[in-house]
């Protein structure tokens, strides 16, 4: 745009500036694609051996200053191109030169104040602003969607009523009423545009139009975004009403929905979580393997459901920015366990640790690890190593859960003569048993890495499975114990810090 927003003081710059870099936008586009095709001549026919040429057509050597225009810098390659002096016989520099003079009168009249908000006006009936969007469940529902003003907050469940900031969506007939959206979402001081058409006497294009009729006319039809349909549903909306209570007299209220239109303010508020922008820099740093004093938040077992399968944004405007996804969490209750029981009798912890998550995950990894069963192909392969990565990383999380419940068991549980379960297993799960010669052997072994070590070992066996047919080679071992040893390492220090905390709190 050829203005900041922060310099812009009315809706006359605010819209010109927005009308503006519309006009940009596409003047760049054809150039681009007019470059694009001129580029395909020059490399069929060869001229590539000359350097000066091969880079001007490089995208990646041919870059614009970080202070240039976008569109300055496409019509500066386009005036070089056009004086080259080594031309195609078929590349005809006049015509190109007309019908971009001609394109440029198009898009300069095509984005003409006054024209261009008359267009969108008579566009608005195609436009609305809504919290649930209907064509979320499926593309080709032409129902209305719905714009959810109830403030009352449910304690039990979360509602779009549950969010302190709703981004509101806005709902399209198809991608091509996007710029009309757009236009109602400009914002000046705070407050949006469409929000001023609330007011029959709205001036806020009183400078474009030619007479206060075309301005009333405007006004009209650029509020009714705002008014909305009457609800209605559609077949494939897949809503079923199960029928209650009928002897009610109140008919609407005999009948229970079964299933709810999908929320775009929620669901977004959900991706604008899962994506975080704060945790890119601590997610970067752990990925490295370096420390972060800003926590990591991750989500558990989510899932993905994609709604569209190409243009993201004829289904709304917000389902664009989520890349036509929305993300499910896991809602499987917790496994029910009557007693607690540390593993005294089991010469491992892993001989007890057992959860249907686990068994997943590693059917999950096992899979994988099938599939590209040499190394250069699995754990050596960047791409496909972080998807193992990822699947050990959430069996860890697991183990880590397991012996955090270990450990809240009453300090000194290990400290029987018929335990059978190794001391090193012994000094991670009973960390805080009161027996001081205890204490300073854990302190001085190297018990960490035995648990790793011994992770490993477990997890191969998990791997190898009943039929035999994954066979761990070195590499995975080293592998399985390395991705613990961080996580291990940061857990212990957690449980010494607390440990100090403790004993700190005892003595006052």
């Amino acid at each position: 745009m050829a203005e900041e927003m922060s310099e812009l003081q009315t809706w006359d710059d605010v819209i010109i500036d927005f009308l503006a870099g519309k006009k940009s936008a596409e003047e760049e586009k054809y150039i681009k694609d007019e470059v694009k095709k001129i580029a395909e001549i020059y490399k069929r026919q060869n001229y590539y051996g000359e350097e000066s040429i091969a880079v001007l057509f490089d995208p990646k050597k041919s870059k614009k200053e970080k202070s240039q225009l976008a569109v300055d810098f496409q019509r500066e390659k386009l005036q070089e191109i056009l004086l080259l002096e080594q031309k195609p016989e078929d590349l005809d520099v006049t015509k190109l030169s007309e019908d971009y003079a001609r394109k440029c009168a198009d898009i300069e009249n095509k984005y003409a104040a006054s024209g261009w908000i008359t267009k969108a006006a008579k566009d608005a009936t195609s436009v609305s602003f809504a919290t649930h969007v209907a064509k979320l469940t499926h593309s080709k529902i032409d129902s209305p969607s719905l714009y959810d003003s109830v403030i009352s907050v449910k304690t039990d469940i979360i509602t779009t009523a549950s969010l302190t900031e709703k981004a509101i969506d806005g709902a399209v007939a198809g991608n091509q009423f996007a710029p009309v959206f757009q236009f109602l979402e400009l914002e000046l001081n705070g407050r949006k545009l469409a929000a001023e058409f609330a007011n029959d006497s709205c001036q806020a294009l009183h400078f474009f139009a030619k007479d206060g009729q075309e301005l009333a006319l405007w006004n009209a039809n650029f509020k009714n975004v705002l008014a909305g349909d009457s609800p209605s549903t559609h077949a494939l909306a897949k809503q079923v009403y199960f029928p209650i209570l009928l002897n009610k007299t109140n008919e609407s209220d005999s009948y229970h929905l079964l299933c709810h239109m999908k929320s775009s303010s929620l669901a977004h508020a959900i991706y604008n979580k899962v994506f975080d922008e704060s945790q890119k820099a601590p997610k970067d740093l752990r990925s490295k393997g370096k420390y972060s004093e800003y926590p990591v938040f991750s989500f558990v077992a989510n899932a993905r459901l994609s709604v569209t399968a190409s243009n993201h944004s004829n289904a709304s405007q917000l389902n664009g920015k989520r890349g036509g996804k929305l993300h499910l969490f896991s809602t499987q209750p917790p496994t029910w366990q009557s007693q607690l029981k540390p593993p005294l009798y089991k010469k491992s912890l892993f001989d007890n640790f057992s959860h249907p998550s686990i068994k997943l995950e590693v059917d999950y990894l096992r899979e994988y690890l099938l599939r590209f069963e040499r190394i250069e192909l699995s754990v050596k392969n960047p791409h496909r190593r972080k998807w193992i990565e990822k699947w050990v990383a959430n069996i860890i999380d697991e183990l880590l859960n397991y012996a955090a419940t270990i450990q809240a068991l009453p300090a000194g549980w290990s400290d029987t003569e018929n335990s059978k379960l190794k001391l090193e297993h012994q000094y991670f799960l009973d960390p805080h048993r009161d027996d001081e010669a205890f204490q300073n052997l854990r302190k001085g072994s190297g018990w960490q890495s035995v648990i790793c070590s011994d992770f490993s070992q477990w997890l191969n066996r998990r791997l190898v499975g009943k039929d035999k047919k994954f066979t761990p080679q070195a590499e995975h071992t080293r592998l399985w114990a390395s991705l613990l040893e961080d996580p291990l390492r940061e857990y212990n220090e957690m449980i010494e810090a607390s440990s100090k905390h403790y004993l700190l709190k005892e003595e006052v």
